[in-house]
């Protein structure tokens, strides 16, 4: 018959090619995938600090001692066993056990303050101290309390957290607690404690009769 052969292709073959083209597709669009994952990290990853932009201080001194003044007297001798200077912050960090020797207004030395850390505020002479921190008058009056301020300008100690006040005869606690160096003048919030003193108790009407 004169009619022409249609030439055919092996089913093999026709199998191998679809499946090359599946192969391809998914190799592609993996690749696309990877690429847009990689570039949203890219654009979430956070900005780095250069170590440069670290603030390290521009002084350090080691079981030293400054002094805190007020209108040129001497307030407070502060020693610590390690003293960090920020002249842009206008601190000065305390470190490894604060001691505080304070004086009144005729230089004479009328209490002591120990803490763990605290801080120097340089433009008020302000001063704040942290962590199992004890006043000692001279007289034997002691405050405990975890965290305390020098206030320069009023020339007040002041603790805006629990505290306890020993007295001889008196162990009170409260609330908060603002006091001058010497312990002598204070004001307690919500004070509660007992007391050694002994309290003479009124005669009744039969005795006094």
């Amino acid at each position: 018959m004169g009619g022409s052969k249609k030439e055919t292709v092996p089913y093999s073959l026709n199998i191998m090619n679809r499946f090359n083209w599946k192969i391809l597709g998914i190799v592609l669009l993996g690749g696309m995938l990877m690429a847009l994952v990689g570039c949203s990290s890219e654009e979430e990853a956070p900005p780095t600090t250069p170590a440069a932009e670290q603030e390290y201080p521009d002084q350090e001194s080691w079981e030293s001692t400054i002094v805190i003044t007020r209108d040129g007297r001497k307030v407070a001798e502060v020693w610590a066993g390690y003293i960090a200077y920020y002249k842009k912050k206008q601190q000065t960090v305390l470190k490894d056990s604060i001691h505080v020797d304070f004086y009144d207004r005729e230089g004479n030395h009328n209490s002591v303050l120990t803490a763990r850390e605290g801080v120097v505020f340089n433009r008020t002479n302000d001063l704040l101290a942290r962590g199992n921190v004890v006043v000692v008058s001279d007289s034997g009056v002691v405050l405990q309390t975890e965290e305390l301020r020098w206030d320069n300008r009023r020339q007040k100690i002041i603790s805006d957290v629990p505290v306890i006040f020993t007295t001889q005869t008196d162990t009170i606690e409260g609330d908060s607690f603002i006091s001058d160096p010497d312990l002598n003048r204070y004001e307690i919030r919500n004070p509660r404690g007992y007391s050694r003193r002994a309290v003479p108790l009124r005669k009744s009407t039969e005795e006094k009769n």
